[in-house]
């Protein structure tokens, strides 16, 4: 419950928050693109917490319509950045592997160069 006078929350987990220990962060979703809210330092960590509390007015119309293609942009790029790191690390393994044939390679020329040598 909160408590307005204390600016507390007690969650039913026995974790306390107050606003001094929450952090103001801004909501990606769709629906609040931008919108700023307080919660709870330790969201997604264990002890869970509940504490929310927006703390400006709700996205306008047209906020919201443009979150939607701001969304998209941002999976655009998560998706492209994903790829670029499958590639980087592709090309990371083909670079061990042609190193590796390439040593191995440099080892029998010395080994034939040892036998040609004896002969």
């Amino acid at each position: 419950m909160m408590s307005s006078s204390s600016g507390t929350y007690s969650g039913s987990n026995g974790h306390m928050c107050t606003y001094e220990t929450c952090v103001l962060k801004t909501s990606l979703t769709v629906d609040n693109f931008r919108r700023m809210f307080l919660g709870c330092s330790r969201y997604k960590v264990s002890p869970k917490c509940p504490f929310f509390k927006w703390i400006d007015n709700p996205t306008c119309v047209r906020g919201n319509e443009a979150a939607h293609f701001v969304q998209q942009k941002l999976d655009l790029l998560q998706s492209e950045l994903q790829l670029a790191h499958e590639r980087e690390r592709a090309a990371t393994q083909a670079t061990a592997k042609a190193t590796q044939m390439a040593e191995i390679a440099q080892d029998r020329a010395a080994k034939a160069t040892e036998r040609e040598r004896k002969f």
